[in-house]
């Protein structure tokens, strides 16, 4: 019961590694927000798999990078719970025909699209989060390693993840001492994205892995726990990937 009796909000948690995060930190003792941008079913299947394996929380729908939509989250959050202990931000746009484009079909479009989740969502979270939180609090996100060491794929999604990589260090060190804030880069992870990719890109991301296979939601859930939980009490500003070796230059 690592989280026990802590708050906590997990954006883009109703499927994938958004998901194995709430369900884990309800099982660590953690009430849990489930968010998703969608209205109902979106979510309910989480909430349903947290109470019935005994946990606490609640689903609030809303586009994290709308304001509006995030000012009302937190109201209801602050309405709910009182505070906030842990922020993870999860959330993030999916759109496989980002993913191969060059620079001749990358538009500016596409860029203010994958920002506005990626990027500013995760500030407008963490702005709204850190009214809510106290002394000893988490705030986690999530980046990539094409943020971290470049690739030929994914130019889009990779620049607002290192967006992310630097707000991370940059909150770090202004919301120090009281909220610590880490970044997870994942390498390549058995989720609905390893659809995008053609038999060649999945040989070969695999042949670029030491350790020779894809990583896990789980595997992301259980680093998440970590960085939220009081084991990494003296851990701030820190980007940690979860990639096999991937990033290893």
């Amino acid at each position: 019961m690592r989280l026990d009796g802590k708050k906590a909000l997990v954006t883009g948690s109703s499927q994938g590694i958004g998901a194995e995060v709430a369900k884990l930190f309800a099982k660590e003792g953690a009430t849990v927000v489930v968010n998703h941008r969608g209205g109902k079913p979106h979510g309910e299947p989480v909430l349903d798999a947290i109470q019935a394996a005994g946990g606490k929380g609640f689903v609030v729908h809303a586009d994290v990078s709308d304001q509006s939509s995030v000012d009302a989250m937190f109201v209801e959050v602050k309405r709910k719970l009182g505070g906030l202990d842990v922020l993870v931000n999860v959330a993030g746009l999916a759109d496989p025909k980002l993913w191969n484009l060059g620079i001749g079909g990358t538009t500016l479009e596409m860029w203010e699209r994958v920002f506005a989740v990626d990027a500013f969502g995760a500030f407008l979270c963490t702005k709204g989060a850190v009214r809510l939180m106290k002394r000893g609090s988490s705030i986690v996100n999530v980046a990539s390693t094409p943020a971290l060491v470049g690739d030929t794929e994914g130019l889009v999604y990779a620049s607002a993840k290192g967006a992310v990589v630097s707000m991370t260090r940059m909150l770090a060190k202004m919301l120090a001492p009281k909220t610590r804030v880490n970044c997870m880069a994942f390498g390549s992870m058995e989720t609905t994205w390893v659809d995008w990719l053609s038999r060649d890109q999945k040989r070969s991301y695999m042949e670029a892995i030491p350790l020779g296979r894809f990583g896990k939601p789980s595997e992301a859930a259980s680093l998440a726990l970590f960085l939220a939980s009081d084991e990494s009490s003296f851990i701030t500003g820190q980007i940690i990937a979860l990639d096999g070796g991937e990033a290893i230059r």
